[in-house]
């Protein structure tokens, strides 16, 4: 396939890492650091939103302070951690490395970098003008451009459902129902209850067919008898399905008639409006009841919830195509206008919050010091960072989506890891791209860690319902990213908004095979920004997990250790006992693990995981907090609100617990300091025994 223009063919991962190597060995000859030949060194940056962009601030400043940021080769930062690391890898790529912290650079307007980022932890709402009242009117506003786009279109089908065009008529009194509205033919319905009903009359011979099959010994295939299952159960619900469509101006009918039996105009008035008020509010009701979980019996009530409401909005849109004759108005036709205009020129990217979130992120955490290069943050493209600089390779975690692959693998986890970085972006799944011609040939900083932050999506994993997906996708609460697939390029994106919201309401064309795929938050698959750097074998791993976990369950780390099992064969050996214990007594004294890797090959690596705990001896002011606030460290990353008395909090915390594993580490380097520590690890495991 010819590629488009501004994008390259995809390549292997064997040739991404070929580059990677080079560009490191390029950076320590610029940070004047003698060549790798002890193995990589990795800092993974977890996911948790603010909490964790504050922790890992933190980790980050006392890492910098001891010298050990200038070993760290690669920076794979998902979500959260990805706010703070895409600052700190602005930073280091706007001002001269001369060894100095790069959060106290000056600021132009005043200041220093970390007083800007302590005065953005309300990032959403923190730039001048900004409240709540801005955040809410700009979901409100991706909802409205959402439902103006598909609006038009789904009530000239329904226009088209009621006129004329079969050589039948509709049968008067139909199953002593109410005759519909006698204005219009309704060939498209009558169409739609013929094929229901064709649906059900022909399920008797599937089952019939289905106990052949099953019940003579000739013909009891498997794959037979299971493709029969599915086809009855197909048969069954499509069947039910359009004969529900199909009897929709029944139904309207009916209402209409029920209302006259009201002497009251005000009733008479409501209940004309019962044919798709009562769906519509019946349904929200289901999806109220059915939200929060992913029992069997809240996921059977979401999606009734979700297909009355549906059904709601069909009526309704019957309603206005028939009782209120909408689409005959000059009104309804210059709407239609203007949303096949919007549909064929905007990106869809940019129409939802991923581009308030975008630009809310860049302008919280890539704030312009004074020694920056002239670039605007948000132009900042990721292969603008640049070796020489002395600055980690940055691996930004996303996941793609793979609800509907074939892979089986990829089909259950319904996610990939897929990853942008400044020399090519992509995954096994799909191949990798170099980044210079990725996304239009300028996928910039900001846009990468924004993608990884997308949590709030449809079609991911956490969702569990394709019921919410439907609806989440129809409001347009959606953050997450379509992007070229780098094995099919197809470059410019926009034009296709009717589809490609199509494909995430109804779930599908949702995986690696299509020249559009979907990116969410690196979190919805790993969300350590561990699985990568396994992936490459660094020898010296740094993990700091800063999800929500008050009950220490380590789930996260639980899903990277058994996902880099599966997929590259090596072994994490880690042991949470100890960790375990400490939380148990409220004030840990060394919270952290350490544990090695086994690789598929035979090499090993060191890892060491470092969780955000309270501490013995704290700070008074850490002490103070925590004292206010029990739920610290583990407040919920449903707030995204840190005010300065939450920032300092969590930077300390993360502070503090580094400088205490570092003593005078920066003369040893990483390799020295993960000697340091092992040989602590053992002395205290003698002393136990």
């Amino acid at each position: 396939m010819t590629p488009a223009a501004g994008t390259t063919p995809s390549v292997d991962f064997a040739t991404v890492e070929a580059a990677e190597r080079a560009w490191i060995e390029r950076r320590r000859a610029s940070a004047g650091l003698e060549p790798r030949r002890e193995g990589s060194v990795g800092l993974g940056l977890s996911g948790g939103g603010i909490r964790s962009a504050t922790f890992n601030l933190g980790v980050i400043e006392a890492l910098h302070g001891a010298g050990l940021m200038r070993d760290v080769d690669y920076l794979s930062t998902v979500s959260g951690g990805g706010y703070v690391g895409a600052c700190y890898s602005w930073l280091r790529a706007s001002r001269p490395d001369d060894g100095a912290n790069p959060f106290e650079e000056p600021l132009p307007g005043g200041g220093r970098v970390i007083d800007w980022l302590r005065r953005h932890g309300r990032y959403l709402v923190a730039a001048r003008g900004y409240s709540l009242w801005t955040l809410g009117a700009s979901i409100f506003a991706a909802t409205f451009l959402n439902l103006l786009v598909l609006g038009p279109v789904v009530l000239l089908a329904v226009y088209a459902m009621t006129l004329g065009w079969l050589p039948l008529g509709w049968p008067p009194g139909l199953a002593g129902l109410p005759d519909p509205d006698p204005r219009h033919h309704h060939h498209g319905y009558l169409l739609l209850l013929g094929l229901g009903a064709a649906c059900l009359a022909v399920f008797p011979l599937t089952a019939l067919g289905f106990g052949v099959a099953a019940g003579i010994r000739e013909r009891a295939s498997m794959r037979r008898i299971d493709m029969l299952r599915i086809l009855m159960g197909r048969q069954l619900a499509v069947g039910l399905a359009l004969l529900a469509v199909g009897l929709i101006p029944v139904v309207h009918a009916f209402w209409d008639q029920f209302s006259t039996r009201f002497e009251s105009s005000m009733m008479h008035v409501l209940g004309q409006h019962m044919s798709y008020l009562l769906p519509l509010l019946s349904g929200l009701a289901a999806l109220l009841a059915g939200r929060g979980g992913r029992t069997p019996w809240r996921m059977q009530v979401g999606s009734t919830g979700l297909a009355l409401v549906i059904y709601g909005l069909l009526v309704l849109a019957y309603h206005l195509v028939v009782h209120v004759d909408f689409v005959g108005t000059p009104l309804f036709w210059a709407l239609a206008v203007l949303a096949a205009l919007l549909a064929s020129h905007l990106n869809v990217n940019r129409i939802s919050m991923h581009g308030y979130y975008r630009a809310r992120l860049s302008e919280a955490f890539m704030p312009i010091p004074t020694a920056a290069r002239h670039v605007h943050p948000m132009e900042f493209r990721l292969d603008q960072l640049d070796p020489e600089r002395g600055a980690p390779l940055h691996l930004v975690n996303t996941t793609l989506n793979t609800s509907t692959s074939p892979d089986q693998r990829r089909h259950g986890r319904e996610g990939a890891s897929y990853v942008l970085s400044p020399l090519y972006c992509g995954s096994l799944a799909t191949g990798y791209t170099r980044c210079d011609g990725f996304a239009g040939g300028g996928m910039a900083l900001s846009t990468a860690f924004t993608i990884s932050g997308a949590a709030i999506d449809p079609d991911n994993a956490g969702v569990g319902s394709r019921a919410v997906s439907s609806l989440m996708a129809l409001l347009n609460v959606r953050l997450g990213y379509w992007a070229d697939n780098p094995s099919r390029p197809r470059g410019r994106l926009s034009g296709e908004w009717w589809w490609l919201i199509g494909r995430e309401m109804l779930g599908v064309g949702l995986d690696e095979r299509h020249a559009r795929i979907h990116l969410s938050d690196g979190g919805h698959f790993e969300n350590l920004g561990l699985y990568e750097l396994v992936r490459r074998k660094v020898r010296h791993i740094i993990v700091c997990d800063a999800g929500a976990d008050p009950d220490l369950d380590l789930a996260d780390l639980g899903r990277a250790i058994e996902r880099v099992r599966v997929d590259f064969g090596a072994e994490v050996r880690l042991s949470a006992d100890r960790l375990v214990a400490e939380h148990a007594s409220g004030a840990a004294t060394r919270p952290f693990l350490l544990g090695e890797v086994l690789y598929a090959d035979g090499s090993r690596g060191r890892i060491v995981y470092i969780k955000p705990m309270r501490i013995a001896e704290a700070p008074a002011d850490l002490y103070a907090y925590a004292r206010a606030n029990p739920s610290f460290p583990n407040q919920p990353t449903s707030n995204q609100f840190f005010g300065e008395t939450e920032f300092e909090a969590y930077r300390t915390l993360g502070r503090c617990l580094v400088e205490r594993m570092l003593a005078d580490a920066g003369a040893v380097g990483v390799a020295g300091w993960f000697d340091r520590l092992w040989a602590a690890g053992a002395e205290e495991r003698a002393r136990s025994e």
